[in-house]
This record gives C-alpha cells, sequence and structure tokens, in this order.
C-alpha cells in the first residue's frame, strides 16, 4: 500500500486500497499544475503527465537505433514508449482507462530479437504490444478485478500476475497455464517473484491491517509445504529472491505493514535473527546486492517514516544506516555499479526528492535532487544512449524524469546490482 505524505491533499489517492476512493484526474492534474516544479536544470529532462506516474520504468533499444527507448505507465491513462529525449514513439502512447499503476515487463513472447511489452491495467486486463503498437496475439486479458502487480516472465514461456483472490499464470497463447489459476486471500498489489520451480507473491485484505499473506507455489500450482504464511499485517512489499546464507536455496524477503523485514526459507521459517523491525511501515520491495564488498549480500529497503535501511544476511545493520531523508519511501531503491567497482543506491521519496547514496550510507556529489513532487516510482540506473555514463529514470507525482550522465559506467569484473525494480526487465524480483 503506498501511501501520501498525511498533510498532502491526495493523501488517500493510492491509499484507495484501505479507503475507498479516489480523487479525481482532473483534480490530480489542476494541482500538478499549481504546486509543482516545470523548471529544471539542462541535464534533467522532464515529460509532465496528467495524473501521478507511480509505475516504475525499463529501457530496452526496440529500434535497434544503438539508443534504449523507455517504457513507463502513468495514472493519466498512458503507457508510454519514449526516446531518450522522452520523445513518443510512432503509435505510442497505449491507452488503457484508469492508467497503470502496474510497471512494464519485457517478454519475446515471439522469439523474435524484440521483445513484446506487458502490463497490468487499473480497469483490470493484462496487457501487451509488439513495438509497432499492435497487440501482442492472445492479449489483452481480461481479470475482472484492478490490476496493480506488475507481470513477472517466468523463463521465457509464461507470464505471472496477482489479482483479486487468483494468481494468474498464463502461456504464449494468452491461455491459462495448467494448474493455474489459484486462490489467494485478499488481493495482490504486490507483484510476483519466479526462480527455478519457484513462484511466490504477497497479499493484504482490503479494508483491514491485520491479515497479510505469503504464497510460495511450484510452477505447476501446487503450494510449497507450510504456505501460506500468515503475516502479521498487510504486506505491498514485492518478495525479492536470493540466496542469502549460501546454502543453495533461495530466501523470501519482504517487508509488511508491522515495520518487519522478513526473510524466509522455502520452508517457511525465517533466517536467524530475522525479521527486524524497521520502523513504520515496509511497503517497498527490497533490493538485493553486496553493496560494500565484503562477500555478503545486503537487503537495501525503505520505510514510510523516511529511512533507507541496508542489513546484511546475517540480520546486521550494514555500516553507516540507516540514512533517514525525511519524505516517505515507497518505491525499491536501485543499486548501480559505476567506474570504479562502487555502489550508488539510488531512491526517490514523497519530499520530492531522488537520494543516491555511497555504500556507506554517506549522500553522494550533487543529491538530493528535486523532481518537483512526489515520487513513489522506482528508478532504472542504465547507460540510455551508450555513451559510457548513467542515466536515471524515474516517474513522479508530476511526471516521467530523466537525469542524464551521472556517473561512469563500471567495465570490470561481475558485482551484484540491482538496477531497476524487480532487478531486471523480465521482473523476476530474482537475483541470480
Amino acid at each position: 500500500m503506498i501511501i501520501y505524505d498525511a498533510g498532502h491533499p491526495r493523501v488517500t489517492r493510492i491509499k484507495q486500497i484501505k479507503k475507498y476512493f479516489r480523487i479525481t484526474l482532473a483534480g490530480i492534474a489542476l494541482l500538478n499544475l499549481n504546486c509543482a516544479q516545470t523548471s529544471f536544470p539542462p541535464h534533467h529532462l522532464h515529460r509532465a503527465t496528467s495524473a501521478e506516474t507511480v509505475s516504475s520504468p525499463l529501457a530496452f533499444d526496440f529500434n535497434h537505433d544503438g539508443r534504449k527507448e523507455i517504457v513507463i505507465g502513468s495514472f493519466d491513462g498512458n503507457c508510454y514508449l519514449l526516446d531518450d529525449s522522452l520523445r513518443d514513439l510512432p503509435a505510442w502512447p497505449k491507452f488503457s482507462h484508469n492508467g497503470f499503476f502496474s510497471s512494464p515487463a519485457l517478454w519475446h513472447i515471439d522469439k523474435s530479437a524484440t521483445p513484446e511489452i506487458f502490463i497490468g491495467s487499473d480497469n483490470g486486463a493484462l496487457l501487451g504490444w509488439h513495438i509497432d503498437g499492435s497487440r501482442a496475439r492472445g492479449f489483452p486479458i481480461t481479470l475482472e478485478k484492478q490490476i496493480w502487480s506488475s507481470p513477472a516472465i517466468i523463463a521465457d514461456s509464461l507470464i505471472a500476475i496477482g489479482g483479486e483472490g487468483k494468481m494468474f499464470v498464463f502461456n504464449r497463447n494468452g491461455n491459462l497455464a495448467a494448474g493455474w489459476p489459484q486462490e489467494i486471500r485478499g488481493w495482490a498489489s504486490a507483484s510476483p517473484a519466479w526462480h527455478e520451480d519457484l513462484l511466490v507473491i504477497a497479499t493484504l485484505t482490503r479494508g483491514e491491517t491485520s491479515r497479510g499473506y505469503l504464497y510460495a507455489w511450484h510452477l505447476s500450482g501446487a503450494l510449497y509445504p507450510n504456505f501460506p504464511l500468515h503475516l502479521e499485517m498487510d504486506s505491498d512489499s514485492s518478495p525479492s529472491l536470493a540466496d542469502l546464507d549460501r546454502d543453495g536455496q533461495v530466501e523470501i524477503v519482504l517487508g509488511d505493514d508491522a515495520g518487519l523485514l522478513h526473510a524466509f526459507r522455502l520452508e517457511g521459517n525465517e533466517l536467524p535473527n530475522f525479521p527486524r523491525l524497521l520502523g513504520e511501515a515496509v511497503q517497498a520491495s527490497p533490493a538485493i546486492a553486496d553493496i560494500n564488498d565484503d562477500g555478503m549480500l545486503d537487503l537495501i529497503i525503505g520505510t514510510t517514516d523516511g529511512a533507507l535501511h541496508a542489513w546484511n544476511a546475517l540480520g546486521d545493520c550494514v555500516l553507516g544506516w540507516p540514512a533517514r531523508i525525511g519524505g516517505e519511501i515507497n518505491g525499491s531503491a536501485a543499486l548501480a555499479r559505476i567506474a570504479n567497482g562502487e555502489a550508488r543506491i539510488i531512491v526517490g521519496a514523497g519530499n520530492h526528492r531522488l537520494y543516491a547514496f555511497h555504500s556507506d550510507g554517506k549522500i553522494a556529489k550533487g543529491f538530493p535532487m528535486d523532481c518537483g513532487d512526489a515520487i513513489f516510482s522506482s528508478p532504472l540506473v542504465d547507460d540510455l544512449d551508450h555513451n559510457g555514463m548513467l542515466d536515471i529514470v524515474v516517474g513522479a507525482n508530476n511526471g516521467i524524469h530523466l537525469i542524464k550522465d551521472q556517473w561512469p559506467v563500471y567495465q570490470g569484473e561481475r558485482k551484484t546490482a540491482w538496477p531497476m525494480f524487480r532487478h531486471n526487465a523480465q521482473r523476476t524480483g530474482a537475483l541470480e
């Protein structure tokens, strides 16, 4: 559940899942025009939208011109495909009534060199398009209830997405996969995670604050023993997967509205020293990487009381963390490697600012950056124009932001990174 700052006129815009109401897009657009910053430095490009852009971006060179294009949804009703100057590609954007909370995923559904774009819509459909704007065969699929979950691509052969009371898995033809759908308690505003024969998702119960569940299935649709797990409170946190204890099996990492950070084994029990109490609600999705190169994976996650935390796999707080920023954090952090191999952790906040930190929790030079309105999207860090410099793309309540040429690209031996929401363009949520 994404919650706006209590003093903000749109405090219940996304909190509708528990308050059951919604401010009109016209009112939001007027508020954006009256309040949002509209002038930015030359390296900071801005594409205005008429409603919040909470969806998280990805990038791919769709037209094979050596420069990556950006895909992102918005509550203004549009799924955008933009070049690295934030201009629309031909036949885009694609419109869906009520817009998009869901974040797009890429799937080579027809096994061509150019992937198709898939996203869930607020009016309850799973949509898919080719780069030319035509619909992918078998899509859209009507799922009846609103979709905030983002799709996850399974082994480039299936697509999974959570809904109201059901978890769905479809094949390339848009037909339900064998063993699916599976019933879930409540609603999945979170996104699924996939690794090998494991598919997981967290749920919440609308109108209640004390019933969250964590599900884990085999790809056949059979539940893992001891699942679902009953969480102390709702969970809007999309689970992430990684082998934290180096035993050859991934753990399931997520937060909940009780302020807890969990690390569950596939047997249903938690790793030693977990869960950790972080403070207020943990609604963001964890990013996982070894931020300080000590050989141990770290869990980076924000809280609604304005803190960005880093905990290692032993349940210890990483030295220098948390970083307290004064604006609630609901988006996932991105972790990039720059030229010298050092980590940069990037996250947006409800106080209109985009932050970047060193691995020791100190703020990076040139940050924070004012984006003029609240940020609940998760940033993407990538070299869009292949000039050897990393760019940042993020959504905000006033539109889409592209901050160009922030750091030199890392060219050394492989180090863990988490450059976007759910780690990759397939939105698997798993650290390989």
